[in-house]
């Protein structure tokens, strides 16, 4: 629950950060995907169920502000959590690259995730530009970011839920 309370604000503030200002700090047309990251990083951190939630509330923040199909990205970034979750957080903590390769997919498979729908949806699709111009220069962001987004939430989920000594 306090996972929940927690999430609330912070994904609205993510989600209203990723639809304003980020979108002014392109890089090559990449865009970082802060709501992404936040969902990743908390589930990676051990909290898959949690991760889950906090894609779906961030992806419902994400539709509400943006022009898209609403719950689409809510379904996206809870493939995704679920899918990261499946190690369970043990495997992701155990080396620094295992993040960083979860950014690059996890942002591949969102955004192809975010154009199959919106083609199902009638949207003409342009492959090429979006593999180039799109999702290479995002997950590469992603991936520079997702080091220091998931020691913030690390430190988060250290603090809610805090380890039993024994």
């Amino acid at each position: 629950m306090r996972a929940v309370l927690l999430g609330l604000p912070i994904l609205a503030l993510a989600a209203i950060l990723e639809s304003t200002v980020l979108p002014d700090l392109a890089l090559l047309r990449g865009r970082v995907d802060l709501v992404l990251l936040l969902t990743l990083s908390w589930t990676l951190a051990g909290d898959g169920q949690g991760g889950a939630f906090w894609g779906f509330v961030g992806g419902l923040w994400l539709g509400l502000l943006s022009g898209g199909p609403l719950g689409l990205a809510s379904f996206a970034l809870v493939l995704i959590a679920y899918l990261a979750s499946q190690s369970e957080g043990r495997v992701w903590r155990s080396h620094v690259l295992l993040p960083l390769a979860s950014a690059l997919l996890g942002s591949a498979a969102y955004h192809l995730i975010l154009a199959a729908g919106l083609a199902l949806g009638g949207e003409a699709v342009d492959w090429e530009i979006l593999a180039r111009q799109i999702l290479l220069p995002s997950a590469l962001l992603n991936a520079i970011l997702i080091l220091p987004i998931y020691a913030m939430t690390r430190w988060l989920r250290g603090l809610i839920y805090p380890e039993a000594v024994a």
